[in-house]
């Protein structure tokens, strides 16, 4: 990956950019010997903004699902134990043992 100051931008962007688009590898652009930026040619910037909806969307799937399991497992216990209160408590004495700090 080529590294480009902010000088050689100002002077040769033409050249910067026809290699950029030409060999779709990013240029990072340094100021100050610091990496403030990458330049990257469109299509390849469009296929990462896809490949961030849809893990995005993976991640809203994956929440919606554990969600879905945590209600069905709240409803079970409260079937079982005929307690209709917050299952917080219960779940802390089945991890911890009833009695364990007693």
């Amino acid at each position: 990956m080529r590294m480009v100051n902010v000088t050689d931008i100002r002077v040769g962007i033409r050249e910067i950019l026809s290699e950029v688009v030409k060999s779709r590898e990013p240029v990072i652009i340094l100021q100050r010997s610091k990496p403030v930026a990458y330049l990257v040619d469109a299509e390849s910037f469009e296929n990462m903004q896809r490949t961030d909806e849809s893990e995005s969307d993976v991640l809203t799937r994956s929440r919606k699902e554990s969600l879905d399991r945590i209600l069905k497992l709240r409803a079970k216990v409260m079937k079982k134990t005929g307690v209709h209160s917050d299952s917080t408590q219960l779940i802390r004495e089945l991890r911890e043992g009833s009695g364990r700090y007693e």
